[in-house]
This record gives C-alpha cells, sequence and structure tokens, in this order.
C-alpha cells in the first residue's frame, strides 16, 4: 500500500479521528463528528474534504447537512458512496496544506 499523502499527516495532528478514503482514486478525507462554529454557533458534523477538482470547483469540501443562514447554492452531491451537502464557495485553490484549504472552506459558513 503506498504510503498516504503528506496533507492527510497534517489533517490527523488535527483531528485524528479522520479517515482517509479514496473517490475514484482520488484522496479525499472523512473528518468524523468534526466541530466548528457556523453562523455564531457550535456545530459537530462529518465533513469530507475532497483536495482536487470536483464539479467545477478546485476543491470542495461537503457537509453532512446544509447550514442555515450560511453560504449559498447549497447543493447535494453523492461522494463516497454517501449523501452530501455543498455550498457554492469558489476558488480554493488544491496547493494549499490540507489544514489551511480546510479552513478556507469553512469561511463558507462562518
Amino acid at each position: 500500500m503506498s504510503a498516504p499523502p503528506d496533507g492527510y499527516a497534517a489533517l490527523q495532528k488535527l483531528h485524528p479521528a479522520c479517515v482517509l478514503l479514496k473517490e475514484g482514486g482520488v484522496p479525499a478525507v472523512l473528518l468524523q463528528k468534526f466541530s466548528f462554529r457556523a453562523a455564531n454557533i457550535d456545530v459537530t458534523m462529518d465533513l469530507l474534504l475532497y483536495p482536487s477538482a470536483h464539479s467545477g470547483y478546485t476543491t470542495r469540501l461537503f457537509f453532512e447537512r446544509q447550514i442555515a443562514g450560511t453560504a449559498s447554492n447549497w447543493n447535494q452531491h453523492r461522494v463516497a458512496e454517501r449523501e452530501w451537502w455543498a455550498p457554492s464557495w469558489q476558488n480554493v485553490q488544491a496547493s494549499l496544506p490540507w489544514p489551511a484549504m480546510l479552513c478556507a472552506h469553512l469561511r463558507a459558513v462562518a
């Protein structure tokens, strides 16, 4: 088995419960029960960081559910054999370290 991407190790330090998945041969990271702030409330849910191009975006962060009062144009996607929600949030570059990429995507729901 090949070594996990460097970005995965950095996310593991941030959130030890993360799991490396592959979707069509592309790595994705499941962040189980990830806690963050959105719309001035504390939220805990599963997230899926997709650090490569997906559905016309350079990278994506998928959410277990929509978060009312945040972001815009939420759409449902089936990724890694599960239904996810993602807002329209552009230009989070694949060249970012994965923890920075996660933070950049979370700004959409801040």
